[in-house]
């Protein structure tokens, strides 16, 4: 009987991990579209990308800079991606939630996650950001369906997104991301590496100012 109770408590507490893990919403299955890298690593635009550098783009929503980041030198990352000449990661942080009342960040990194479900990710960020309240203020759900509409998200694609964002299906790896960007050392945004080392200070400065700035950056961090 001590046996078979074992083998009992052993069965129940494998049937708990699969439950927990599969209410979680992370990982590549349960963001597959999305190319959701393991534990937290972000979503890779161009996962295809051959023998380039890989940026990785750190950001909160809310991040006032984060905005200006985006739309100074957003479109001119997103080209360098889209033509293969960089591999982009984005990792969404979330850690001003509590700059305003509704979760805003990590709300915002969830549907981030769902556009990239849709395929639409780069044209999402950089819809979102262009409508970006006043830190604080924060996001309502209504203007991740705007930005998704405007991105070119229609039909039943995008009533799975308005699901998605409404069930907030990838809280679990939004937190992986929060967590990831701490292990990763990050500890304000917007932060941009290339190759795995953080851009220094005046090279953001530059990005944020200079909209032709990423390829003369890019070339210099090399």
């Amino acid at each position: 009987m001590g046996l078979i109770g074992a083998v009992t408590a052993v069965l129940v507490a494998i049937v708990a991990v699969v439950v927990y893990l599969a209410s979680r919403g992370d990982g590549l299955d349960a963001a597959g579209g999305a190319n959701a890298l393991a534990e937290g690593g972000g979503l890779v635009v161009n996962p295809d990308a051959g023998n380039v550098p890989e940026v990785i783009v750190y950001e909160d929503f809310q991040c006032p800079f984060c905005g200006q980041l985006e739309q100074t030198s957003g479109p001119q990352i997103v080209e360098a991606a889209q033509e293969g000449d960089i591999k982009l990661t984005y990792i969404f942080m979330s850690f001003l939630d509590g700059a305003s009342g509704n979760q805003s960040s990590s709300r915002a990194a969830n549907a981030a996650v769902c556009s990239a479900d849709a395929g639409v990710l780069p044209d999402f960020v950089l819809e979102v950001f262009e409508d970006q309240p006043q830190e604080g203020v924060g996001y309502e759900d209504e203007a991740f369906l705007e930005a998704a509409e405007s991105a070119g998200v229609e039909g039943e694609q995008l009533e799975q997104f308005t699901t998605c964002v409404q069930e907030q299906e990838y809280q679990g790896y939004v937190q992986d991301m929060a967590e990831r960007s701490s292990q990763d050392g990050v500890t304000s945004t917007p932060t941009i590496t290339v190759d795995g080392e953080a851009l220094g200070q005046q090279q953001m400065q530059q990005l944020l100012s200079d909209p032709s700035a990423f390829d003369s950056v890019l070339a210099e961090s090399q």
